[in-house]
């Protein structure tokens, strides 16, 4: 799974109140991409709060299987791929968030639905916990990459001639990880030095055959909540 940090994590209640300044920012009759992860979902289950109280008209479109199960539990109208262009806004997790708000996501396993979905929105809100910034990506995480697995063998050999470290992800009992969509999930080590271009770094990820899509998400967020130690939520705007 995806990498510890020594650093603490936002609490529960910190999560729970980062939800809730989320779900203020989806207005009536919007479209709205649902994201993955604790952030994400504390945010899903406060937008169905507002559903229910509000009456809040409003449809979603999930990111992946436990969102949309977590999104029906809570109320959340849903709507699939196949029924809409475009999305008003997306809220979604991070792993890390750099100063520019360019961030590695897929901890979670989710990144090619996370990035379908944000591809289609005209905004896209990161929710995340102070722990989550780092002043270049690649602190603390792996940038995370979905393949097919005709080609993982090769694709290890040919990410680690890029400079990386990479390994597989497993599941507990041994056994390969395997995202939503059925495919096997690598872990890039690249260095920061090396990440403070991600643009070029995802570009040349994706340019290997196999490759289904990468965990940088760069230049897409438009704006970041983020959960601070002191209790407060705080907003980035990228530059």
């Amino acid at each position: 799974m995806a990498d510890t940090t020594s650093q603490r994590a936002a609490t529960p209640e910190q999560l729970e109140k980062l939800g809730q300044a989320a779900a203020r920012r989806v207005l009536p009759g919007q479209r709205v991409g649902l994201g993955s992860g604790r952030a994400a979902l504390a945010f899903v289950r406060a937008l169905g709060q507002r559903v229910r109280d509000e009456k809040l008209t409003i449809v979603g479109l999930a990111t992946s299987l436990l969102t949309e199960q977590v999104a029906r539990d809570a109320g959340v109208p849903l709507m699939a791929l196949r029924d809409v262009d475009q999305l008003d806004i997306a809220i979604d997790g991070a792993d890390e968030v750099d100063p520019d708000l360019n961030v590695i996501k897929g901890g979670g396993g989710n990144l090619l639905r996370e990035k379908v979905v944000e591809r289609l929105t005209r905004e896209l809100l990161i929710v995340v916990g102070e722990e989550k910034l780092v002043q270049r990506l690649g602190e603390k995480f792996p940038v995370f990459v979905e393949v097919v697995e005709f080609a993982r063998p090769l694709l290890i050999k040919q990410i680690a001639a890029l400079g990386a470290t990479v390994t597989q992800r497993m599941n507990p009992d041994g056994t390969p990880f395997l995202t939503d969509n059925g495919n096997p999930y690598l872990h890039c080590r690249f260095t920061c030095a090396t990440l403070a271009h991600p643009e070029a770094v995802d570009r040349e990820l994706r340019a290997l055959v196999g490759v289904v899509e990468t965990g940088l998400f760069v230049s897409m967020a438009s704006e970041a909540l983020v959960a601070m130690f002191d209790g407060s939520v705080k907003s980035l705007k990228a530059p």
